[in-house]
């Protein structure tokens, strides 16, 4: 009849945009877990190789810049990991370049690669280091962080 809304039988793409619907709901009123996989996803595996510690390390970086003209500046770590960081750099740098981290309080070296460029800041942007081999005693790290109990 004219004017009368009929239901109509609902296709995956509907019940697809209402699981994303539902899930903006629920991110609204505060009800999701980031880390839980919605219903019906698959939950991804975490494929990092060793654990990560949000820790503030002051380092020094050494690099080519993207005209081959050396550079260095002062950076702070974001995480750490027995891998690798993310650090918050204001050099330019690009993903595969090669670096040398200089720990400012042991003096400690460490050469690394450039393996993800993150969010770019006003003036900085957040680079992810990998090393070529786990090395935790660069970071000082222990078997678990500090501030945590172990079992």
């Amino acid at each position: 009849m004219p004017g009368e809304l009929r239901e109509t039988q609902r296709g995956p793409t509907d019940r697809n945009m209402s699981r994303i619907f539902d899930a903006l709901k629920r991110a609204r009123e505060g009800k999701v877990q980031p880390d839980a996989p919605l219903e019906g996803g698959v939950e991804i595996p975490d494929r990092r190789r060793s654990r990560r510690w949000s820790v503030d390390v002051p380092v020094y970086v050494y690099g080519h810049g993207l005209d081959k003209e050396p550079f260095h500046e002062e950076a702070r770590t974001l995480q750490v990991n027995a891998n690798g960081a993310l650090l918050l750099l204001s050099a330019p740098v690009k993903e595969g370049q090669t670096l040398l981290l200089t720990h400012t309080l042991t003096q400690k070296e460490q050469d690394c690669r450039v393996v993800f460029l993150g969010s770019r800041r006003t003036s900085s942007v957040e680079a992810g280091v990998a090393f070529p081999l786990t090395n935790p005693e660069f970071w000082n790290l222990s078997a678990e962080p500090e501030n945590e109990p172990t079992a």
